[in-house]
């Protein structure tokens, strides 16, 4: 797994938006890959090069227990498809972000392909 945050806010610039992305997701989960509380306008869920769905989970926890916690948005992606979703309002994270993609849609899941990648664009 690896993630890279890319922050917009210039000099000068009103804007502090920040593009978060994710490349190999898998079940062990990320913990608070916004560094903080952050508001989600979009959401891009790669699951094209994997021949299987995946549940993509995010919490509002910044160290949730993987595997037992609840998320507070899961997201089915069927198999060989990415999706991308825009959330014109926001999906406000009080506490912080945190990530994780299955195979099944228990709290526990299981191990996906390894070629789950997700990106998003957080305030």
């Amino acid at each position: 797994m690896a993630v890279a945050s890319k922050d917009s806010s210039g000099a000068g610039s009103r804007l502090s938006v920040r593009a978060v992305e994710v490349t190999d997701l898998e079940d062990a989960g990320l913990s608070d890959v916004t560094s903080g509380a952050a508001t989600v306008y979009s959401l891009d869920l790669d699951n094209s090069a994997v021949g299987a769905g995946t549940y993509f989970r995010m919490y509002n926890s910044g160290a949730p227990t993987f595997g037992t916690t609840d998320a507070d948005v899961m997201i089915q992606v069927a198999a060989n498809v990415r999706q991308v979703w825009i959330i014109a309002q926001g999906l406000s994270f009080g506490t912080g972000v945190s990530l994780m993609a299955s195979s099944a849609d228990g709290p526990a899941g299981g191990t996906p392909g390894a070629a789950f990648n997700c990106s998003f664009i957080v305030a």
